[in-house]
């Protein structure tokens, strides 16, 4: 007789006796097929033969030598067991259908399948088990072992399903099959309980060892036939609490099963009448702590089993959410998390309800008291988790329009939490909340005028009805008071606080009123309260606006891209402000693609891998160039024209040279269609009836913007930009004229302004420069001689000089046409000859914005005995000569580039042609040729002899080429005898020495710009008018001329480095300048110069560390990005760290001492990393303290040793060995206060090492005796106080050193 119980405890001790032995180890394969072949052919016809022993003995044999059996025999194998076992369920089933059958016969043939079955799954999974460690032990070998969570995630090694084929389907096939028998009243097959059980025991054994192998839990029809045997055990068999102790156990082990127990658990709730089997693990998992630090899966396992629950039977979680709540206060903060996903998904279960009783309504209160609380969570992923628990409640079906004032003001709130993960989910929240507001009676749009307008219509209604209301008597006014006290709070709390101001009439009653009127007074005071909550909903999201205009600026690509987000949906819903965002995302094209990296494949976020660039280039797709399904294609293209063109409208400088990067990178992908084009044609070339201005202009822009990257826009129809342009209209909007002037710059680019532009890649015909009787040049030349005083003349005629410098064949030709022509018009000028000029400028003193050496104002000072030029033409005249001042220099540079590319390409055919086989070969060719060879030849010869005169003209190098240009630069430009710049060079420094006597803004701005422009061309012209310069950069007034002198002397250090080395602090001077402006435009000249190596940092860099507590956010953001570039540059902060020190710790220019905390925690990040530059500013800090006595230096100097993080042994033993040098400065209680958080710190950084924890015990200890030295023996007991006071407490996790983690 065949006892399961006893065999299975002898497969255990592996002592099972086989009485036919017949080994499959070692057997030729065919043999092997036989024998399961005969084996299956017998099974197959009565599944009780296997209670033949010579059947059985076989069988076990295979069980023993599965190691040894070919995989495709195993499977087959199993198939074989698996067909048997289910032809005898089929008989013992017909046995008990039968009357006088005795169903018990067939127990032994079923406990031998199972003992079967337990020895052949267990010895598969095993021996797959030790294939796989085996494996990877001889892959590991010569190589360094993988991180433990590595090691951890592959502990569960490789299951057989894995290696043989179909075995998995038979697994799956005998659990299908076990649920039939499952469903059989078993105690019909086995008399006594304990033997049944046993046979159960088998099965669930099997099932839960299977589970522990992924490859089954993840198939989903495996998965549920498991379970749903697991789930009849449970409820035929008393299996309740066995299957508790397995899910629990499940969670606390395995992770990949914490998402499939819920599954168990939903189906044996939903199916199976499990609500107690729910009970019991819920109840268990409350009654658990999660306090071990050492215990991770636990906690984690068991959160996700939870948010998995919630969502799949909140039903039966809502049951036990009394002994669950406490885990809000866990220490697991994973768990907390938890909790809080689980409160929003009960709370969208307690919204759905039909019935929304009293009880439910107070549990949804409860549940949104819980999660705001948690908007305090001390830990970033739980503050996130909150945020994203907002985002799926409130995009539920109820909208809960009393709660969401609130929340949106703690979301807001979360828009400055120092986690970057939170801020991102704190944008993503208000986006969603925005796009699922509840205020949707005016099409869902939010202007703010629009609802004030409709929110006044419906006061003023209300208080007509209020005035035709009759006196109450004194009572009943007294209950309307209380009643609208009532109404008050309600809308109070509808608006999220309690101090929320109500505007409009006070609430009435409605007594006195036709039932018709009462009515429609209180559905007119319904709709009041509508627009109060939707204007109150407008005015936060504005109040979070300037927070999320920040964000775009994050350099975290997820807020960024969140905030992209936000003002997309913000300017479909018309919210007022949005528009603002969408010009600074256009700033965000300039932001380099880049791969998906880690944390994003981390986040999973598909859009963070695809770049800001492409969010961006959708986003504005989406809101302007997207047809729109109700509209003809002839009305979306003009939709599609009128939203490029309004981009236009207002946009600043920075914003349309962003704008223009855009379009072009939108024309490049071929996002505009030739309609759209066609179109901006046809605006821009209206002429029928008057043309809005600013509708003309736009459409300018953006088809320049569109020519930088298809230059047939410009090319396809010249004339268009003649007439209009540099015609009549352009002559009345200088605007157009300038624009116009910009696009006709497009035909002569050889190179484009942006990078990978299709310009760059035209030849070069298409590139070649236009003869001068071209019209466009006539068209030009108009506009410069526009003689009407309009300020847009400048820009205008800026432009117009840059497109014949372009363009033009001979354009200085044209420049000095122009240049006599407006010299005409300043009367006398051209009569006064160079000695003229030079003994009038020697005769006035110097004067400089008012005030000359002898301190006289020159505004009060009586002007010339006659006006000799009317200011306005001199102001247009000294523009027009500096401009072309500095366009020679661009054509004197493009000249040698093209003499040098001509010399590079030359250089082989002339050594080809000047070789001696080559001259011979000549000499032959030339006997006995006739008149049209010996043509060809002369011809041949005359280009040789261009090539010899260019090579006499320009040298027979680079070197000499470069010589010649530089010469023509520095000699003749302003000082030939034929030069007509060389006679405004006077004329500039007299009119610069005298800006007080020139009492005309334009034309004292725009003379020291030319004056800047013409020191660009000469080394002796800059040398010579330097000192004026630099002293109109201190004395003007107007900080326009202040501004672009900075500017000028950038320029000039690049072009005459060595000039400006004497003067560099001159550089520096302006970032101390009282406007603003020119303070930026300084910093950014000196960010430019440094960065790029053209200025080298002498001890000046303590002036820009000011410029980081500048009152003025952008000065000092920029001075931050300054810093974070410099410090990628060969430690350039660490090796100017001690003179920025000095600058700000000492001396006139020092900063108090706030501020110097602030700079140096700044600064010293940047050097915190590399344990070598700390140990040698310790080292250098420690001799800083031998030579001051100042009180104040000294606390500065600990401060920033205070910085410092003490990592190496090293770092320790420097400031153990300087100890001497400051042991007398431990009196000062605040320098004896940094010491002891150093120590602190180094123990904190030292704990897991011996050596270096005894030296911060030594370092201690003589700290200890020199303070007590240094303040005598009477105040050790204050010493001992302050040495015990905590230092700094830790800080929380940066935003570096966080890391997502999912549930």
């Amino acid at each position: 007789m065949f006892n399961l119980h006893e065999q299975l405890i002898k497969l255990q001790e592996n002592e099972v006796e086989i009485q036919t032995d017949f080994s499959f180890d070692g057997i030729d394969s065919s043999i092997s097929k036989r024998t399961i072949n005969s084996l299956t052919d017998k099974l197959v016809v009565s599944g009780d033969c296997i209670n033949d022993d010579s059947v059985f003995d076989t069988l076990m044999c295979f069980a023993r030598d599965l190691a040894s059996v070919d995989p495709k025999l195993v499977a087959r194998g199993l198939d074989m067991l698996v067909t048997g076992f289910e032809n005898e369920i089929k008989q013992a089933a017909s046995a008990m259908a039968t009357a006088g059958s005795d169903p018990t016969q067939h127990a032994e043939a079923l406990d031998r399948y199972a003992f079967l079955f337990q020895w052949i799954v267990e010895r598969g999974e095993s021996t797959a088990s030790q294939s796989h460690t085996a494996v990877a032990a001889s892959q590991a070998k010569g190589r360094k072992r993988r991180a433990n969570a590595t090691a951890s995630s592959s502990s569960t090694g490789t299951s057989i399903a894995e290696v043989a084929t179909g075995w998995k389907a038979k697994i799956l096939d005998l659990y299908i099959v076990l649920q039939q028998l499952l469903q059989m009243p078993l105690g019909r097959i086995w008399n006594s309980v304990p033997e049944r059980d046993t046979f159960i025991g088998v099965f669930t054994r099997l099932a839960h060892k299977a589970m522990e192998a992924p490859a089954y839990a993840k198939d989903a029809d495996f998965q549920t036939a498991l379970f749903n045997s697991l789930c009849l055990w449970m409820q035929n068999y008393n299996g309740l609490y066995g299957l508790a102790t397995m899910i629990t156990q499940n969670l606390q082990h395995y992770e990949h099963l914490s998402e499939s127990m819920a599954a168990l658990v939903q189906l044996a709730y939903d199916r199976y009448n499990g609500t107690q089997l729910a009970d019991e693990v819920l109840r268990d998992i409350a009654s658990k702590a999660f306090n071990s630090v050492h215990d991770k899966a636990g906690p984690k396992n068991t959160a996700r089993f939870l948010v998995k629950f919630s969502q799949m039977a909140p039903k039966a979680l809502l049951r036990q959410m009394g002994l669950l709540i406490k885990h809000l206060d866990s220490e697991a903060h994973i768990l907390r998390s938890a909790m809080v996903d689980v409160i929003g998904h009960l709370t969208l279960y307690l919204a759905s309800q039909e019935e929304q009783t009293e009880i439910i309504k107070n549990q949804i209160g409860e549940y949104f008291d819980i999660i705001e609380q948690r908007f305090q969570d001390a830990h970033y992923l739980v503050r996130a988790k909150v945020l994203q628990v907002c985002q799926f409640v409130c995009s539920g079906p109820a909208k809960f329009p009393k709660r969401r004032p609130r929340l949106i003001a703690l979301i807001s709130g979360r828009l400055e939490d120092k986690a970057s993960n939170v801020r991102k989910h704190a944008i993503r929240a208000l986006t969603l909340l925005l796009e699922t507001h509840p205020f949707s009676l005016d099409g869902a749009e939010l202007g703010i005028e629009q609802l004030e307008a409709s929110l006044e219509k419906i006061n003023n209604e209300l208080a007509q009805m209020a005035s035709a209301v009759p006196a109450k008597p004194a009572d009943v006014e007294e209950d309307k008071e209380d009643e609208g006290d009532d109404d008050e709070a309600d809308a109070n709390m509808a608006n999220g606080e309690g101090e929320a101001e109500v505007d409009g009439p006070q609430d009435f009653a409605n007594a006195g009123l036709s039932p018709e009127m009462a009515a429609k007074a209180m559905h007119l005071q319904f709709q009041q309260r509508y627009y109060r909550d939707a204007l109150h909903f407008v005015y936060q999201l504005q109040e979070a606006q300037p927070l999320l205009l920040q964000l775009l600026g994050s350099t975290n690509k997820g807020e960024v891209m969140e905030s992209m987000d936000f003002f997309v949906t913000a300017v479909r819903f018309r919210i007022d402000g949005a528009q603002e965002g969408i010009r600074r995302m256009s700033h965000l094209i300039w932001t380099p693609n880049t791969s998906s990296n880690a944390s994003s494949a981390a986040d999973g976020s598909a859009e963070e891998a695809r770049g800001v660039r492409a969010k961006l280039l959708d986003s504005y797709m989406q809101l302007y160039l997207t047809p729109s399904e109700r509209l003809s294609a002839a009305e979306n293209t003009s939709r599609i024209t009128r939203n490029l063109i309004s981009l236009t409208f207002g946009a600043t400088l920075a914003e349309l040279t962003s704008l223009e990067e855009l379009i072009r990178t939108l024309m490049e992908e071929g996002l505009i269609s030739a309609d759209v084009i066609a179109k901006l044609r046809s605006v821009y070339g209206y002429t029928k009836q008057r043309l809005p201005p600013a509708q003309r202009r736009g459409a300018i822009i953006i088809l320049g913007m569109l020519a930088q990257a298809n230059r047939s826009i410009v090319t396809d129809d010249i004339d268009l930009y003649l007439r209009i342009g540099l015609g009549k209209y352009g002559h009345d909007d200088l605007t157009v004229a300038k624009y116009t002037c910009m696009v006709l710059q497009c035909l002569g680019s050889s190179k484009s302004k942006r990078p990978g532009a299709v310009a760059a890649s035209l030849d070069s015909e298409e590139n070649k420069r236009l003869p001068m009787d071209n019209p466009i040049f006539d068209g030009l030349q108009r506009i410069l001689e526009e003689p009407r005083r309009d300020p847009e003349w400048f820009p205008a005629a800026e432009q117009a000089l840059n497109t014949i410098y372009a363009l033009g064949e001979k354009p200085d030709a044209l420049g000095a046409r122009i240049i006599r022509a407006q010299a005409g018009l300043v009367q006398g000028l051209l009569t006064l000859s160079k000695a003229d000029i030079a003994r009038q400028v020697d005769d006035f003193s110097m004067d400089v914005d008012g005030e000359d050496e002898a301190g006289t104002p020159g505004v009060d000072a009586e002007p010339p005995a006659r006006k000799l030029v009317d200011p306005w033409d001199l102001t247009r005249m000294v523009f027009i000569v500096g401009h072309i001042a500095i366009k020679e220099i661009v054509l004197l540079e493009s000249i040698e580039a093209e003499l040098k590319r001509r010399k590079s390409d030359d250089e082989p055919r002339r050594k080809k042609r000047n070789s001696p086989m080559a001259k011979a070969t000549k000499r032959g060719k030339g006997k006995g040729r006739g008149k049209a060879a010996a043509a060809a030849d002369m011809q041949v010869d005359e280009d040789e002899d261009e090539d010899d005169e260019l090579n006499q003209i320009a040298g027979t190098t680079e070197d000499e080429v470069g010589d010649i240009i530089s010469a023509i630069r520095e000699r003749e430009l302003l000082y030939g005898t034929k030069s007509l710049l060389a006679l405004f060079g006077p004329l500039l420094v007299h009119v610069c020495k005298n800006l007080g006597k020139f009492n005309d803004r334009l034309l004292t701005v725009h003379a020291t710009a030319a004056l800047a422009k013409f020191m660009c061309i000469s080394s002796t012209f800059c040398e010579e008018n330097l000192p004026l310069l630099l002293l109109l950069l201190q004395r003007a007034k107007s900080p326009v001329i202040r501004a672009n002198i900075s500017i000028a002397l950038g320029d000039i250090t690049v072009c005459f480095n060595n000039l400006i080395g004497e003067n560099v602090q001159y550089l520096y001077g302006p970032l101390h300048d009282a406007d603003t402006k020119v303070k930026k435009t300084t910093l950014m000249v000196l960010t430019h110069l440094i960065l790029n190596g053209m200025v080298k940092v002498k001890g000046q860099l303590g002036e820009m560390a000011k410029c980081l507590e500048d009152k003025d956010a952008r000065v000092a953001d920029m001075a931050r990005l300054f810093f974070s570039e410099l410090s990628t540059k060969d430690n350039a902060v660490y090796n100017n760290l001690p003179d920025i020190i000095s600058s700000l710790s000492m001396g006139v220019g020092a900063v108090n001492e706030e501020s110097f905390g602030r700079i140096m925690k700044f600064l010293f990040d940047f050097i915190k990393e590399k344990d070598r530059q700390t140990d040698n500013v310790v080292e250098k800090l420690c001799q800083r303290f031998r030579n001051t006595t100042d009180p104040r230096q000294c606390r500065d100097i600990a401060y920033c040793m205070a910085l410092l993080p003490y990592k190496s042994e090293r770092s320790l033993r420097r400031l153990l060995d300087g100890l001497p040098g400051y042991q007398d400065k431990l009196s000062e209680d605040a320098v004896y206060k940094y010491f002891v958080e150093i120590v602190s710190k180094a123990r904190s950084q030292s704990a897991q090492k011996q050596d270096t924890k005894a030296l911060v015990d030594e370092y201690e200890a003589k700290l200890k005796e020199a303070r007590a030295k240094a303040i005598g023996e009477d105040n050790v007991e204050y010493e001992a106080a302050a040495s015990s006071q905590p230092a700094t407490q830790a800080a929380e996790p940066s935003d570096d050193e966080m890391e997502d983690e999912d549930l």
